[in-house]
């Protein structure tokens, strides 16, 4: 693992103790904008004030055991990165069908469900790779920015329910993702490091000035007490078949979130990052399958792996797993203060778009790069563009999909469960042949190095494959062909790619190749041409990730394997 430059504080790092302190309360402050999802949820369902403060009380509750999970480096659970838990549009959507066909005790049991789901899916991830590329989880995390992006453009705006635009809103919006940026981009130190809490406090004393901000809900919660235990009341848990199908994609969508957020975690530090970690994938799916477990269980909504929270450790280059468990302290505290929630409910939605629309940038940038990291083929665009298309659909004929049958809704009702089930889908249907083949001959003589290159460039192109795998493939290929240069007959190029894997036979005249795995001695290399090819099979070895030679008949056979 290479350190990346510009990252301050990495996974493994201790944080002083003033920096893990502000750093988690930034972090915090974003998660806190994604309590709007089980407040809607709660006003959904009628709940009163003071039963809405204490749903959002047990919310918090869930968010500190989820994020404490995520962080959590472990063997079975666990990502082992800063990836704190939140509330999504992924869950949001359906438990809204759920609330309106049964109730909250319909949510709470199809919560638990999606989360049994979930865990089931992390040990077998790395078997279901072939469905779940790299690419696919970069569209997830690009339509989640974009999600982000247009829900935090609609708080900014300050559209609400019609589509008359409130400017007070859009000045207070302004201010603060302002000074978000400015901060970011052009300070250094402290200031860069807090940008987005900073910022949130401006806009807040800006929306006070402008007299948008309410304070009625904070004074009403301070008179339920400042410390109170949050009280497990709910309506128990039912099962809807109905419902089955919306949660089901929920698990697999959360599951995509999660491998997206891991992975760019993962490459936020490792300068070096070519493939994901699926040890880390999978203790990172099966934890957040357990926090919606947890979620469901104790009565609040199913939570996911918070991507504006990955996005602003991009951002601050904190990413210490230690403010993950910094922050699920700090989330502990604050579910046994009624005021916190009070707190969290009167920041203007104008201050918390600004962050969103901030964070989304990131989130958005995190997933193109994801799915950028390798070429991209006729199969691939076809893929991300459609699912791309459909996600923007969702969200610009959200009122058409009302008519759609009440079990289509959940689904195309949300632009992220969409996205993913048409990438996911379309992913499945473009893998009929994928495993490609091509062959050339090389007639005897001396070694044309720009035609072996060209070759496998070319053919990179078409499998879409990485093209750091595939100059390392041309330099193995080129040793090789240089190794057996002199024996005659003329060499036969084989090369295959099923998109995990790039793999080159090449078949030759003459005895097998010698691939020594110690390195041969001095005076072995001096005192004969044998010596010579015996350094060059031992370095030839060291050039591919597996390689062996044998004998096929009455000619003899190199394979050269390259992980993808």
């Amino acid at each position: 693992m290479t350190r990346p430059v510009g990252l301050l504080y990495a996974v493994d790092d201790r944080v002083p103790a003033v920096m893990l302190g502000l750093s988690a309360l930034q972090q915090v402050g974003v998660i806190a904008t994604t309590l709007f999802y089980p407040l809607i949820l709660a006003r959904e369902a009628g709940l009163d004030p003071d039963a809405t403060l204490n749903f959002i009380s047990l919310c918090m509750l869930t968010l500190a055991v989820g994020s404490a999970l995520l962080c959590l480096r472990s063997r079975f659970v666990g990502s082992g990165y800063l990836c704190p838990a939140g509330y999504t549009q992924i869950f949001l959507g359906p438990s809204l069908y759920a609330v309106q066909s049964g109730g909250l005790a319909v949510v709470f049991g199809m919560t638990v469900v999606a989360g049994v789901l979930q865990a089931a899916l992390a040990p077998a991830l790395r078997r279901l790779r072939p469905l779940l590329p790299p690419e696919i989880a970069g569209v997830v995390t690009a339509i989640i920015g974009l999600s982000i992006a247009t829900v935090g453009m609609r708080s900014i705006l300050g559209i609400q329910g019609g589509h008359e635009i409130r400017p007070d809103s859009v000045a207070v919006a302004v201010i603060a993702l302002a000074t978000m940026i400015v901060l970011n981009v052009w300070t250094k130190g402290l200031t860069k490091l807090f940008c987005a809490l900073i910022g949130m406090l401006v806009g807040c004393g800006a929306s006070a000035v402008l007299g948008q901000l309410d304070l009625s809900v904070v004074a009403s919660s301070a008179g339920t007490g400042w410390m109170r235990l949050p009280a497990f009341q709910f309506p128990g848990w039912r099962f809807d078949a109905a419902l089955l199908a919306p949660f089901a994609m929920v698990a697999v969508a959360s599951t995509l979130q999660t491998v997206g957020n891991v992975s760019t975690a993962q490459r936020i530090n490792d300068a070096d990052w070519v493939r994901p970690s699926f040890r880390s994938l999978s203790g990172g799916v099966a934890a957040n399958g357990i926090a919606s477990i947890f979620g469901g269980m104790l009565g609040t909504p199913g939570v996911n792996v918070y991507t504006a929270c990955v996005g602003l450790s991009s951002a601050t280059g904190i990413t210490s797993r230690s403010v993950g468990y910094a922050i699920s302290g700090m989330l502990l505290v604050l579910a046994t203060m009624p005021v916190a929630a009070g707190v969290f409910l009167a920041v203007p939605s104008s201050v918390s778009g600004a962050l969103q629309l901030f964070l989304a940038a990131f989130v958005l940038t995190s997933g193109l790069q994801m799915i950028t990291a390798r070429m991209l083929d006729a199969r691939r665009t076809i893929v991300i563009g459609v699912s791309f298309a459909m996600a923007v659909m969702a969200d610009i004929y959200r009122d058409a999909f009302t008519t759609l049958p009440q079990g289509l809704q959940p689904v195309f009702g949300n632009s992220v469960v969409l996205g993913t089930a048409c990438a996911v889908l379309l992913n499945l249907i473009m893998r009929i042949g994928v495993r490609k083949r091509e062959s050339l001959h090389l007639e005897s003589g001396p070694l044309d190095r720009e035609d072996v290159e060209q070759f496998l460039v070319e053919q990179g192109g078409r499998w879409a494959a990485r093209p750091e795998v595939v100059s390392r493939a041309t330099f193995g290929l080129v040793q090789v062909l240089e190794l057996i240069s002199s024996r005659p007959g003329g060499v036969e190029i084989e090369a295959s790619f099923d998109e995990f894997s790039l793999e080159i036979r090449v078949r030759h005249a003459g005895a097998p190749v010698a691939l020594p795995e110690h390195r041969p001695s001095r005076r072995e290399i001096v005192d004969s041409e044998e010596g010579e090819r015996l350094l060059a099979g031992y370095l030839l070895r060291r050039s591919a990730d597996r390689i062996s030679s044998r004998a096929v008949g009455e000619r003899a056979e190199i394979q050269l394997h390259y992980e993808h």
